[in-house]
């Protein structure tokens, strides 16, 4: 007797499985998307017809924007910045970083001023890019979905010393930038979509620190 109670429990279940397994397929089908089942799991086939395009090729620059005359002759950076030793923090791993936005932008969009022994100096505390991966279960606990977030800031502190004045003297002359930008990728992507949105993330956050940069060299008075 409870063999037979054992066997009518067993396909009591397998029924219930047939009957999910049945309903699942159904959204699929009119979702156009199609599948194969192990057992009671669902897996997704996903194929490509056509090799997946080539690496991008990103640049950062700021030379589509005008120069800025200052007034100083010693432009300078520095860093007290120093990355944690994780695995999803990216920045040491990657050609564009919150870094080389800071190297970049003095470079292309400071003009010194010839003879004037004023000094700008850039201290970069903070410019870390932070991956993080998510995953969210879809109906029936079948399918999940994927979110590769991307989060990055900087912390620059401005300071400038004014002609006679030497590096490290209180001047009152001292302002901060801070930029918190985050970049998302969701559903099915590849590692060239994960380049792009990762450049996208340098990119605006380099667009920031343009225009936040301009705004303190003007509350210095020095542009």
């Amino acid at each position: 007797m409870r063999f037979i109670n054992l066997m009518r429990n067993c396909s009591r279940m397998f029924r219930s499985i047939n009957f999910v397994r049945a309903l699942y397929l159904e959204s699929l089908s009119k979702l156009g998307i199609n599948a194969f089942i192990i057992g009671p799991v669902v897996s997704l086939l996903i194929s490509c017809a056509s090799a997946p395009p080539a690496p991008p090729s990103y640049d950062l620059t700021f030379q589509h924007l005008p120069r800025l005359q200052i007034a100083a002759g010693s432009i300078e950076m520095k860093s007290a910045y120093q990355p944690d030793e994780v695995e999803n923090q990216i920045d040491t791993q990657k050609p564009q970083n919150p870094t080389l936005v800071v190297k970049q932008w003095m470079k292309d969009r400071l003009e010194r001023q010839s003879g004037s022994t004023a000094k700008l100096v850039l201290t970069i505390i903070d410019g870390r890019v932070v991956s993080k991966q998510e995953t969210q279960s879809a109906t029936f606990g079948f399918l999940t979905s994927k979110k590769q977030v991307y989060s990055a800031s900087l912390v620059v502190d401005v300071a400038y010393y004014p002609a006679g004045m030497e590096i490290g003297q209180a001047t009152g002359k001292d302002l901060r930038v801070k930029i918190v930008s985050d970049k998302a990728v969701s559903g099915t992507y590849n590692l060239n979509m994960l380049d792009e949105a990762y450049f996208m993330l340098i990119s605006d956050l380099a667009g920031e620190f343009d225009k936040q940069m301009h705004l303190v060299l003007k509350k210095l008075k020095i542009i």
